[in-house]
């Protein structure tokens, strides 16, 4: 039985890109998926042009991805990698924001539902995508809406008293305004911390 599933997990693998490279590639959807395909050209259009970094505006970036309404970021080497979604393998008792184990390059992964987590809806007709948050044994996988951007901002762009969900408590440090909204700055390893915490107390 085990053996079953492991040969299982290891033809589910999928191809995952590095953050770095996928922000200058772009992606290209199979299928007839129209959302998919504008969101690729639009991210790729925008992943190719010049930086243009100013060395005395305080300039940050980071990346950026919705879940529901929501905008989150984080550092880029805090992100390790991003793919459509792999099969996943329910645990018994698991909470519906925990999606399952994910097979990923022969590491075990636990994939989680931010939107879920949250209490919010996703997004209608825009592709899921799996992003990677952290690295090796400490990697956890989360479902996003759509693609991720790159974000640029300056200290001063801080959305003072901005929203932040109860259940992200601790786990953003501030709010800023970039690309025409709001966007919380994800502490990864918080969050992971979090949510491993949660998933070991509910499936004990």
């Amino acid at each position: 039985m085990q053996e079953a599933m492991d040969d299982t997990l290891t033809a589910s693998a999928h191809d995952l890109l590095p953050p770095t490279e996928a922000l200058r590639r772009g992606f290209q959807f199979a299928g007839d998926d129209t959302a998919g395909t504008a969101l690729a050209a639009a991210y790729a259009s925008a992943a190719t042009s010049p930086d243009v970094v100013s060395d005395s505006g305080g300039i940050q970036q980071r990346e950026g991805f919705a879940i529901g309404h929501l905008g989150l970021m984080m550092r880029y080497e805090d992100g390790s990698e991003l793919s459509d979604l792999p099969t996943t393998y329910r645990l018994p008792n698991a909470p519906d924001w925990f999606t399952g184990v994910a097979n990923l390059h022969g590491l075990l992964v636990p994939v989680f539902d931010l939107a879920r987590y949250l209490g919010v809806e996703h997004q209608q007709g825009v592709k899921p995508m799996l992003l990677v948050l952290g690295h090796g044994p400490d990697a956890a996988g989360v479902v996003i809406d759509g693609l991720p951007m790159r974000l640029r901002f300056a200290s001063g762009d801080r959305a003072e008293g901005a929203p932040v969900p109860a259940a992200l408590e601790g786990c953003v440090s501030q709010t800023y305004w970039a690309s025409e909204r709001t966007w919380m700055d994800l502490q990864v390893p918080a969050l992971l911390s979090k949510l491993s915490d949660e998933l070991a107390a509910i499936c004990a």
